[in-house]
């Protein structure tokens, strides 16, 4: 793979993990909102759960950021041959790009859930 489109591959992971943060924030808001409106035991065992799902995906995105951005110093301090990057950083990033995919998909069906349970509630 160039080390252009690698560079490329990997900016666009860091923008999906900042996605899904940025994502995940609006869903706190809500909660937050919801819990204020009205606090009843159902309401606060879901926000429980959705508290604990949230600092468990942001854990996962952290360790996932951390890796991704050493590949990304990796492969900027690297010096390709004939403009191609080493085969085992290749590796690395289609497997980075299939865990990111994974989070991201996972991530946006999660957050049609939480936001048809909220919109009953809010209703």
């Amino acid at each position: 793979m160039n080390k252009e489109i690698m560079l490329q591959e990997i900016e666009s992971l860091i923008r999906t993990f900042d996605f899904i943060q940025e994502e995940q924030a609006f869903i706190k808001r809500k909660l937050i909102a919801l819990l204020e409106k009205t606090i009843v035991s159902e309401d606060i065992q879901l926000a429980e759960d959705l508290h604990q799902q949230i600092l468990n995906r942001e854990t996962a995105i952290q360790l996932l950021r951390n890796d991704v951005s050493i590949l990304r110093v990796q492969v900027k301090n690297s010096h390709p041959v004939n403009n191609f990057m080493d085969p085992g950083k290749t590796g690395e990033c289609k497997k980075f790009k299939q865990q990111v995919v994974y989070i991201e998909t996972e991530f946006i069906a999660w957050k049609h859930a939480v936001n048809n349970k909220m919109d009953i509630r809010f209703s």
